[in-house]
């Protein structure tokens, strides 16, 4: 009965362990990694990103099958990424910025080629 007893206490533990792992790593994957503008590089490519900096212009577009959105140059004097958004940004041009989304070193957004690029899940100012 003990040798039982351990048996199933050992298994138990087993599982919880590995639901533990996989909720671990799930959780993991889904934060964004905080990353100056300057230390976007291709190691980043596909990953979601959460960048600070000003945003410098931000001008409405229109995709090749005719949907809005905005491209915003985000970044300082030195260095900037393109973001791209399906949401206008409110009164963000010439303000410090978060944004936060996947990067991209190469691809496309509305049928065109870009380069050094975020495709944004949120653009907020940051009021501080």
């Amino acid at each position: 009965m003990k040798k039982r007893h351990k048996i199933m206490t050992a298994v138990c533990l087993a599982v919880i362990s590995v639901l533990f792992l996989m909720t671990y790593t799930i959780i993991a994957k889904e934060l964004p990694v905080l990353v100056d503008v300057s230390e976007l590089t291709q190691e980043y490519d596909g990953k979601r990103v959460a960048v600070m900096g000003w945003a410098r212009s931000a001008e409405t577009l229109r995709g090749r099958m005719g949907s809005n959105y905005v491209k915003t140059e985000v970044g300082d004097e030195v260095q900037s990424v393109t973001v791209f958004s399906v949401f206008p940004p409110y009164n963000v041009v010439n303000n410090r910025v978060i944004v936060q989304g996947v990067y991209h070193h190469e691809g496309r957004f509305g049928g065109q080629l870009a380069r050094h690029f975020i495709v944004a899940e949120a653009l907020m100012r940051d009021w501080g």
